[in-house]
């Protein structure tokens, strides 16, 4: 195999694919916790990106660390999950069901891409309601089938096929690609502060959206299979909703004979500070997709799926793939679920989150530029005046030693390890203070 350097690393990943990624070269080894290691610049960084939210407990948890002889045997065969089973299948996927399987959901699919997670559930979707429309003996039949999904604004929910019509963020990553026109509702996100004139605001906003709603279920009677959202739109600029917007987009899925679909590739496995974003806001999802931080992708559903007999749970072959997921992710996602559970982080989200929202939101009161902070448990996120500076303010983060993410045209998202300190916290309130003085000193000059 190819011998690299760190300073040959851009060069050599260039001759082959795409290499406009970061410039700082990741050292596996001397990475910890939340400090990634930059082996280029000879640095340590505040990782609050994490891997675009699918790094759980850090770089080289200590458990994780002590399981690389048995990760490294498993990954020697990259088995076949969905025919050839194994024990260390078995045991990962009881314990993925014991520690983040919903109480009211039955069944899991597992499948290697957040998208495709995303994808059959859409496809579980349509599948129960096309059986519905033949019981009713409406137009279309199996090989052809009437059905679309409905779905928000702003939202992301993958690139492959089906979600490729459901995402509209950036045309950049949707535009000369064949869509389905489907019902696409319109998102009454929070602009914080939520104050009274905002909640006026959001009262006429999200009935708009549920009118939006009724009104595309009366002109395709019958044939939206599915509502899907997002609990906290990530990409589309870490857009929040009242819980009772989310209350009352389910009530009307079910009224016109739809499943609610809820997209926790993102937002799922303790970022906002419990295992699943959705228990935040009194709802309950029909089908749930999955990724990220679970390590393993895929789908947990079952009533009113599995009321029908034939349904993409039970019926052999409706919904598969070849390695159906990846054995090593599963061993992995059970063990940190496992450190989840064991390290108590789901309160340390919540916690280290709250002390770094309040962080924020002062931030925001010293200096003019930061607006809209919002968050829940380490799910956060703040607004720049515009595109540009954001730009600039992460580029300067960064320099300052810091990695976070965009979100949005004009916002700054934080995606950190549920294990983040507070004195993790506190280091990088300090720099974005620092970044700010120094962007606010630019715009003087």
């Amino acid at each position: 195999m190819t011998e690299c350097t760190p300073d040959s690393v851009h060069s050599t990943l260039s001759k082959h694919i795409l290499a406009d990624g970061y410039e700082f070269v990741v050292d596996l080894d001397r990475s910890k916790g939340s400090r990634l290691y930059d082996s280029r610049a000879d640095r340590d960084i505040l990782d609050m990106f994490s891997c675009f939210a699918s790094l759980p407990i850090g770089w080289n948890h200590p458990k994780l660390v002590a399981m690389e002889s048995r990760l490294g045997r498993i990954a020697v065969n990259n088995i076949t999950n969905s025919d050839l089973y194994s024990t260390e299948m078995a045991e990962a996927i009881d314990t993925i069901g014991r520690l983040a399987k919903p109480d009211h959901m039955s069944h899991m699919f597992f499948i290697a891409g957040g998208a495709l997670g995303v994808e059959n559930s859409l496809k579980a979707a349509m599948d129960w309601k096309q059986q519905d429309r033949n019981r009713k003996g409406l137009a279309g039949d199996d090989s052809s089938p009437m059905v679309s999904i409905a779905h928000l604004d702003e939202a992301f929910h993958g690139r492959t096929g089906y979600t490729m019509s459901l995402t509209n963020t950036d045309p950049t990553k949707t535009d000369r690609y064949a869509k389905f026109n489907w019902p696409r509702i319109p998102n009454p996100k929070i602009h914080f502060p939520l104050d009274e004139s905002e909640s006026a605001r959001l009262d006429r906003a999200e009935a708009e959206a549920i009118d939006s709603l009724h009104l595309a279920a009366e002109a395709n009677p019958d044939q939206i299979a599915g509502v899907i959202i997002e609990p906290i739109q990530g990409e589309g600029g870490d857009n929040h909703f009242r819980p009772q917007f989310l209350q009352a987009l389910e009530k009307a899925t079910h009224d016109i004979g739809a499943l609610f679909i809820v997209d926790e590739v993102q937002t799922g496995v303790g970022g906002t500070g419990k295992m699943w974003a959705y228990e935040h806001y009194g709802i309950k999802p029909d089908l749930l997709a999955f990724g990220k931080k679970m390590q393993i992708c895929g789908i947990m559903g079952g009533a009113p799926i599995t009321d029908n007999e034939d349904n993409v749970f039970e019926t052999s072959s409706r919904i598969n793939s070849t390695w159906g997921g990846n054995l090593v992710d599963m061993v992995r996602g059970a063990a940190c679920l496992e450190v989840i559970e064991e390290e108590d982080l789901l309160s340390n989200a919540t916690k280290v989150g709250s002390d770094l929202l309040k962080g924020l939101k002062e931030l925001g009161q010293r200096h003019d530029i930061i607006s809209n902070v919002r968050g829940k448990g380490l799910f956060a996120a703040f607004t720049l005046p515009n595109k540009a500076m954001r730009d600039t303010f992460r580029m300067q983060a960064l320099d300052d030693g810091l990695l976070a993410l965009n979100s949005g045209f004009d916002s700054i998202r934080l995606r950190p390890c549920l294990n983040l300190s507070a004195d993790e916290a506190d280091e990088a309130l300090a720099i974005f203070e620092n970044t700010t003085k120094s962007i606010e000193s630019l715009q003087v000059a």
